[in-house]
C-alpha cells in the first residue's frame, strides 16, 4: 500500500537576534519558505490550511505570449 501524502510545516527559530522566523511548508507539489519578522506572525501563516486553486483561460488563443507593458508617450 503507498502512504498518503501530506503537507507538513515547520517553524524555525532565528539563530541570532533580528533575523526573522522561517516556516517551511514541504508538500507533494514541491517547498515553499517564507521569513516573517514575529513569532507569532510565523504561528499564524502555519496554521492556515492550503487551497488548491484551478485557474482556467478561456482565452481562444491561450498560447499568445504576454508583452512587456510599456508607459504610454507624453
Amino acid at each position: 500500500m503507498a502512504k498518503d501524502k501530506k503537507t507538513k510545516t515547520a517553524i524555525y527559530h532565528p539563530p541570532k537576534k533580528g533575523m526573522p522566523y522561517m516556516v517551511v511548508t514541504v508538500s507533494p507539489e514541491g517547498v515553499t519558505a517564507t521569513a516573517v519578522e514575529s513569532k507569532d506572525e510565523a504561528r499564524i501563516l502555519a496554521s492556515k490550511k492550503t487551497l488548491r486553486v484551478l485557474v482556467e483561460d478561456n482565452r481562444e488563443n491561450s498560447d499568445v505570449v504576454k508583452q512587456k507593458a510599456t508607459p504610454p508617450s507624453p
